[in-house]
């Protein structure tokens, strides 16, 4: 009888404990629509982008909240321009903007619709329903069939360096921690390290041209980069060209330290830039 009895509350308890957890306010768990999101950034990291899609898709007819059919039409887009078809990228990004003008998500392609716009005027050749206007066009092409498809523009006596930075900016602040992001700061390190132009009056740029107004920023940048992507893979190669540039520069003393620095994060590794390091020690002067 005692045995029953504790069996009978013990089931009450269990009740109990299951209604005040059934109770409990929705807030606690994660929407059905937010995992439908996560759920196509899971797949399409995996290289399963048709049914990242389809994921996604599903997501602006399944009754989701808006926050969540935001994030899916930027992610329709962002895969779309991934894939180079920027005209449906850039209808998927419209829409966001239309129907959800006051969202995160917005905000971050608000301003670059105009451009993406000019991107699919030049690069795409869109749908004509005119058939005659069509005809014509062709009739057109025809007889300029020579002309060249792009646009040539002429960058002298332009900053390169300067316009190049810039757009690499534009990335590193208006999608911070991203793939891209990383790809932007070292392009713009790259950039301010600098080059030659081919010819024998080739122009100089970066730090190649001007040491002392350009290697300050280039530091910064590392700095940020370094801070920004501690495990990117370009870190010792970046840092053994800061030390061959201050190599270049006959400041000794500082192209050791740098040397000293590839040697103390590769740690114990045999690395191809730990090994470098230490030869250039070897011979630092000339």
């Amino acid at each position: 009888m005692r045995t029953r009895l504790l069996v009978s509350v013990a089931v009450v308890v269990l009740l109990v404990v299951a209604g005040c957890v059934a109770s409990r306010p929705y807030a606690q768990t994660v929407p059905a629509s937010e995992a439908s999101v996560e759920k196509a950034r899971l797949l399409h990291r995996h290289g399963l982008t048709r049914d990242a899609k389809a994921e996604l898709i599903q997501v602006l007819f399944n009754g989701a909240d808006d926050a969540s059919k935001a994030q899916a039409h930027y992610l329709l887009g962002s895969i779309a321009f991934g894939e180079g078809r920027v005209d449906v990228a850039a209808e998927s990004w419209r829409a966001l903007a239309e129907q959800y003008p006051e969202s995160q998500p917005a905000t971050l392609v608000m301003d670059d619709l105009d451009a993406l716009a000019q991107i699919v005027e030049e690069s795409a050749e869109g749908s004509i329903e005119n058939a005659v206007a069509n005809t014509y066009l062709r009739h057109a092409d025809f007889w300029s069939r020579r002309k060249p498809d792009g646009f040539t523009i002429d960058s002298s006596w332009i900053p390169n360096v300067e316009a190049a930075v810039k757009w690499y900016d534009k990335v590193i602040v208006e999608f911070p921690g991203s793939e891209a992001a990383r790809r932007a700061y070292e392009g713009k390190l790259r950039t301010l390290l600098g080059w030659e132009d081919p010819g024998r009056y080739g122009t100089k740029h970066g730090v190649e041209a001007s040491f002392d107004d350009y290697m300050p920023v280039l530091l910064q940048t590392f700095s940020a980069f370094e801070e920004d992507y501690p495990e990117a893979p370009t870190l010792q190669a970046l840092r053994f060209q800061i030390a061959q540039a201050y190599w270049n520069n006959r400041d000794w003393e500082t192209t050791r330290e740098w040397l000293n620095v590839i040697i103390t994060e590769s740690g114990n590794a045999d690395t191809f830039y730990r090994d470098l390091a230490q030869r250039r020690l070897d011979r630092v002067e000339y």
